[in-house]
């Protein structure tokens, strides 16, 4: 064998196993974590109202982890349809309050809604 089909040789081995290696970390099972989303979902589940003399106050399951903060405006939903809006005055780990800001017409915030903060979108 001469120094050229030597080299080629060495060549080829390397070669394939780079694809071996490749194609074995290609198959190895991903972390969980990888798949979920970097940002948080902003919004949270109303878990119940509390209704009192001069404003009524909406428990929200979800906070700071969610990226609920003091003074947020959020749009709360039922299915695909907007029943008002509210603005977070307690946020905590994963608990928050807000008081409700406006409400559509003949509607009313009950658990289950979720409550999503709203956002700005340029154009």
């Amino acid at each position: 064998m001469n120094v050229f089909t030597q080299s080629f040789a060495k060549l080829g081995g390397s070669l394939l196993l780079g694809v071996l290696l490749t194609a074995t970390v290609l198959c190895a099972d991903v972390p969980g974590f990888v798949k979920e989303p970097i940002h948080s979902p902003n919004a949270a589940v109303v878990a119940k109202v509390v209704p009192s003399l001069s404003a009524d106050v909406v428990i929200l399951d979800g906070g700071r982890e969610q990226g609920l903060r003091l003074g947020m405006v959020c749009s709360v939903s039922r299915g695909f349809k907007q029943v008002g809006e509210l603005i977070i005055i307690e946020s905590r780990s994963n608990r928050s309050a807000g008081l409700i800001l406006e409400l559509a017409e003949d509607a009313f915030i009950q658990s289950g809604d979720i409550a999503r903060i709203k956002t700005l979108q340029n154009s």
